[in-house]
């Protein structure tokens, strides 16, 4: 996935739990927020949903510790100290890495553009090589949802619908429900599940919830885009009665999930796409020093997955609850689950944990840590974004930070330099 979501007024990483509001406002009473603020957070809260609360979401955590630990194992076993960036997954290698790889830029999509009319749609299949050293295990056919559009300069232009537009188009429907303004944004990704239905089944549409209905229950899947595609299709083609909004999880319910070979419910793979990603996560963190925050990425993921448990709809309630302070689905959520780690635009840090271990801020942080780990292997950046959070926890920072974070690893209170070394890194250094 985009490795930063909505980065105009804030953002959200996916798989590591930390957002950003871009607002000087201090972020620990949410009730006292301004619109602009609170809507901006609840848009971005809404990603963090997605990724705890979601199959594909939790799929995409396995993934990326996946990455993590290839990158890790490919380093380590270099000969030279110096390591080139960005490090891509290899083709030859024998693990999932490089086919998962392939398969998300797929599964992920593309769409990016203010203004978009829809006019053509149509379903066709990518070639994905499982792996190219064993010749006998076949290449897979995945589909790609094609969308064709014209701009208001009357340019012909074409995107491929997938998870990312469902996720935007999902935020910006709740966040638009519960506070209601003049702002208008990119239709690319934004609108674009509610235009992909106006163009294909306009009735579905005119409740909008009934879109993002749709729109959560195919992140149920690994292909969102696919699902739901297909599933609008299917309740289009077969005249299956949506009479509100909740039965469109109902039909969705009867879908059944190949995953390696075995059929499943969305509920079935869920559980399991859960405790995989608990353990991948727990995984980055080998340590005991590391207990308390292993301890709060499990509750916190357990917690999730219980509440979807016991309200699977609950994104329904919070789009139909209006703004935060009186939003009683939002607040049970986030007084059951909490929060992932805040930022604003001062450097300020925030999370609220409704069951605090004995770890502080900046232990948390060490997600986020691993966050700007993950961009240097991509060779998306050489600093670290975490020295507000250390300047203000009065932790040192100097010109490494913003060069070569890599060689603090001997730095004690030092969150990229700690995770550094504690994958075994130091001496280490990447290389454009």
């Amino acid at each position: 996935m985009r490795r930063k979501l909505n980065t105009t007024l804030g953002f959200y990483s996916p798989s590591f739990l930390r957002m950003h509001i871009g607002t000087n406002k201090n972020l620990q009473d949410l009730n006292i927020l301004n619109d602009n603020d609170a809507s901006t957070y609840l848009h971005e809260y809404i990603h963090f949903i997605q990724d705890i609360t979601t199959a594909y979401g939790l799929q995409n955590i396995c993934r990326i510790v996946d990455y993590m630990k290839y990158v890790n194992n490919h380093v380590r076993y270099l000969r030279k100290r110096n390591f080139r960036v960005p490090i891509v997954p290899d083709a030859s290698d024998t693990s999932n890495v490089y086919t998962n790889y392939l398969l998300n830029e797929i599964y992920e999509g593309s769409g990016d553009d203010d203004d978009a009319n829809f006019t053509r749609h149509s379903c066709c299949s990518k070639t994905v090589v499982i792996n190219s050293i064993n010749k006998e295990v076949p290449s897979i056919e995945v589909s790609s949802i094609k969308v064709q559009y014209t701009t208001d300069r009357k340019e012909e232009k074409l995107f491929e619908f997938g998870a990312l537009c469902i996720v935007e188009s999902m935020a910006w429907i709740i966040e638009s429900e519960c506070y209601p303004s003049d702002f208008v944004p990119p239709d690319l990704p934004y609108k674009s599940a509610e235009k992909l239905v106006e163009l294909i089944f306009p009735e579905f549409g005119h409740d909008r919830l009934n879109v993002l209905a749709l729109c959560d229950a195919s992140l149920r899947a690994f292909h969102p885009g696919e699902f739901f595609y297909k599933t609008l299709l299917h309740i289009k083609d077969n005249k299956l009665r949506v009479c509100a909004p909740e039965d469109v999880y109902k039909i969705c319910d009867t879908v059944t999930i190949e995953y390696c070979g075995q059929k499943m419910s969305c509920n079935e793979l869920f559980e399991k796409k859960k405790n995989e990603a608990i353990k991948q996560m727990k995984d980055y963190f080998n340590d005991s020093r590391f207990d308390s925050l292993k301890n709060w990425l499990e509750r916190m993921i357990n917690r999730a997955a219980e509440f979807r448990q016991l309200y699977p709809t609950f994104p329904l309630d919070i789009a139909r609850n209006g703004k935060i302070p009186d939003n009683t689905s939002f607040h049970d959520f986030y007084s059951f689950v909490g929060s992932p780690l805040v930022t604003n635009d001062r450097s300020e840090t925030t999370l609220y944990d409704p069951h605090p271990p004995c770890v502080d801020t900046v232990s948390y942080a060490s997600i986020w840590a691993i966050d700007q780990i993950h961009s240097v292997f991509w060779g998306h950046r050489q600093s670290c974004e975490l020295v507000g959070l250390c300047c203000s926890s009065g932790i040192p920072i100097d010109t490494r930070c913003a060069n070569e974070p890599w060689q603090r690893h001997s730095e004690p209170n030092c969150a990229f330099g700690e995770i550094w070394r504690h994958w075994g890194l130091e001496g280490y250094e990447p290389q454009t």
